[in-house]
């Protein structure tokens, strides 16, 4: 027989074998990227929500300062607040839902009376 040059039928199964794992691991690393990346934008959101009402708290006087509890751009605050001798300590914890889970992440700040 005789022998000719090129690719043999298993040389090419196993090369289009070695190219759809390389594949199918890029496009799950997408996934997972895009789930991070979500996420992260969600806590960046809840940072934002626990940061402005800091900021409303300090544009008041401190004795109008109270707890409370609202719902602000889809996240849930929950602000506390313990009166010191010239500074109010405010804790803010935020709850959210980042990668089909609740989370909570808490805030706190002192604010000078």
């Amino acid at each position: 027989m005789k022998r000719e040059a090129g690719y043999t039928i298993i040389e090419l199964l196993v090369a289009v074998l070695i190219f759809t794992v390389g594949l199918l691991a890029m496009a799950s690393t997408a996934s997972v990227i895009m789930v991070t990346m979500a996420s992260s934008q969600t806590r960046t959101i809840g940072s934002a929500v626990a940061e402005a009402r800091f900021e409303r708290l300090r544009s008041q006087p401190c004795s109008v300062h109270a707890s409370g509890t609202a719902v602000t751009r889809g996240v849930r605050e929950d602000w506390s607040r313990v009166p010191l001798a010239r500074a109010d300590d405010v804790t803010v914890v935020i709850t959210l839902l980042v990668s089909h889970r609740v989370r909570t992440q808490t805030f706190r700040s002192y604010l000078p009376c």
